[in-house]
């Protein structure tokens, strides 16, 4: 009987080790996809080509 109780928590900690595994994933697609959808609001691309700090942000 306890090894039935010690498989079932083997299979839950399995279980939350890749649920946060995926939840990683997801968030640095997530970051990704803002990072491309604000680029032009953010004006990330005149910066790294200027390689200056824009005067709103001293």
């Amino acid at each position: 009987m306890a090894e039935a109780g010690t498989g079932f928590l083997e299979q839950l900690k399995s279980c939350i080790v890749w649920s946060w595994t995926y939840l990683w994933t997801l968030w640095f697609f997530v970051m990704l996809f803002l990072v491309y959808i604000l680029r032009v609001p953010l004006k990330i691309n005149d910066n790294l080509t200027t390689g200056r700090v824009p005067s709103s942000c001293v």
